[in-house]
């Protein structure tokens, strides 16, 4: 079923055109009435993601023009394995970063060549016949333009506590198949732009897709009161890390790690996951619940990637994607902040997979410690020209001084920035971007400030806990653990920018051989 009247032609499936100021026009574009991607909108709170300088007309014209053609001439699932469209995202996420037109136009065009066509559903889907098609990516234009209506009619926060966070509906409110899994699909696709088209994409591909995380979140966190525990987030990532019962997970061929590790350990990830300490009462406790998660995530895939001796830094898809899909929650947790029960079922459920994730990819070891003493000559501080290719030339009295590496490059993080603009992977610019903004909000963490903190009772023996965190390293960790992870990933997959050869994702996972 195409929910547009009109199919736009920017590329086929055997070519691509080039940018040219003609092929810009030849987008046709949906009328106002129809289109169901309006200009984005601000991000909602200081936690949300913000956007760069460099958004301008054109930038947010090519943008729209080329999700509304992604929205109504593909579908959710560019393969027969579950793999999803991934288009919506580089694009936004690219955009934020200040992206002219060409390169968005550019960007959507690398996309275009592998996508299948969408196609009509067997038949609409309404409220009386919702559930019976659960699953089946046959009805994901179905379920898209029904999404669409019902977002139209009720708003966001409406339409996702009725069919994702209510006891009827809480199949949809778990993540895909291996192969593709992101920890809560949902927040990617919000995203925090407020386009009603990306949420009924969200929505639609979410209820296309098989269930499978009843042990983590079983029903009664559907309809009970979630009860909140007593320790810090990073805390039981460092219990979780040294916890016998998951030592020497081991991978066979064909076997779907997340969900054996599910099946397994799933009771055990569940009551770590219960141990957590967070509320929803106040923006303040969201914004905290949220800042755990950003370290929790950031350290999994950044220091985990690290942890393999004589080796390059391992930068994991799957650790990868528990990064980027936080950047997204604060978005939805705050949209949602007249539903305190969605609020906390959303994050204990990303708390809960994210633990269930870094299990399934082998438990790579976390020391913090050593990660950091490793990636020092990442930092401007190591007095290193830490950005590849041709080096500027300053004049003399720039500051600190012509020949100091800062004078060449006094924020490293600008640099990352307009490298990963242009770099063709899609994941990379998500990544990037959550990483900066992991590291405007809490980069101002001085080393120590774990340890510092009060902490309350704990569910376990204290000495057990202080033994797990000293393992860890927790005590090091500070603010630049978000500059060392990006440019670690930014070497990994290649400043192309600056004339380096694309690279790409890590799929070995860190198992015992």
């Amino acid at each position: 079923m195409n929910l547009f009247s009109t199919q736009l032609d920017i590329c086929t499936l055997t070519a691509v055109a080039q940018y040219s100021p003609e092929a810009a026009e030849a987008f046709s574009f949906p009328s106002k009435s129809e289109s169901k991607h309006d200009t984005p909108q601000p991000p909602l709170a200081p936690i949300c993601p913000q956007r760069w300088p460099g958004i301008d007309a054109e930038s947010t014209k090519m943008l729209l023009k080329a999700l509304e053609d992604n929205h109504s001439r593909w579908h959710i699932f560019f393969n027969y394995k579950g793999f999803h469209n991934h288009a919506a995202h580089h694009l936004l996420a690219i955009w934020a970063m200040g992206a002219s037109a060409k390169v968005i136009f550019s960007a959507y065009e690398t996309h275009c060549v592998y996508q299948r066509p969408a196609f009509d559903s067997p038949s609409r889907i309404t409220r009386h016949n919702f559930n019976e098609h659960l699953g089946d990516e046959r009805f994901y234009s179905a379920y898209l333009e029904f999404f669409a209506l019902e977002l139209g009619k009720k708003g966001l926060a409406r339409t996702f506590g009725e069919y994702i966070f209510a006891p009827s509906a809480n199949y949809v409110a778990e993540p895909p198949p291996e192969g593709d899994r992101h920890p809560e699909m949902l927040a990617r696709f919000i995203g925090g732009f407020g386009l009603l088209g990306i949420s009924a994409e969200g929505l639609g591909m979410t209820a296309v897709h098989s269930a499978n995380l009843h042990a983590l979140l079983p029903p009664s966190y559907f309809s009970s009161p979630m009860k909140s525990g007593t320790m810090h987030a990073l805390s039981i990532l460092a219990l979780v890390a040294k916890d016998e019962r998951f030592k020497e997970i081991k991978t066979k061929d064909g076997l779907d790690m997340f969900t054996m590790i599910v099946s397994s350990y799933g009771e055990a990830i569940r009551a770590y996951a219960e141990m957590w300490d967070f509320d929803v009462a106040n923006k303040e406790d969201v914004a905290k619940a949220v800042e755990e998660l950003a370290w929790l995530n950031s350290i999994i895939y950044g220091v985990g990637g690290a942890a393999v001796e004589k080796e390059e830094f391992r930068a994991d898809f799957f650790l990868m994607h528990l990064v980027t899909s936080t950047l997204f929650l604060p978005s939805l947790v705050t949209s949602l902040y007249q539903n305190p029960r969605a609020q906390a079922l959303l994050l204990r459920s990303h708390f809960s997979v994210s633990l269930a994730r870094y299990l399934s990819r082998g438990r790579p070891t976390l020391d913090i410690a050593k990660f950091y003493s490793d990636t020092s000559e990442l930092l401007p501080s190591s007095g290193l020209d830490v950005i590849p290719g041709p080096q500027p030339s300053p004049f003399k009295h720039t500051l600190p001084d012509e020949k100091s590496p800062e004078a060449h490059t006094p924020n490293p993080w600008l640099s990352i920035i307009q490298t990963t603009i242009v770099h063709p992977n899609e994941h990379l610019c998500k990544m990037q971007r959550a990483l900066a903004h992991f590291a405007s909000l809490y980069g101002l963490q001085k080393q120590g400030w774990f340890t510092t903190r009060k902490q309350t009772s704990v569910a376990t023996d204290n000495s057990k806990l202080e033994n797990v965190e000293r393992d860890m390293g927790l005590a090091e960790l500070d603010g630049t653990l978000f500059l060392r992870v990006a440019m670690l990933t930014a070497r990994t997959l290649g400043w192309m920018r600056e004339g380096e050869p694309e690279k790409g994702w890590n799929y070995e996972g860190f198992y015992e051989k």
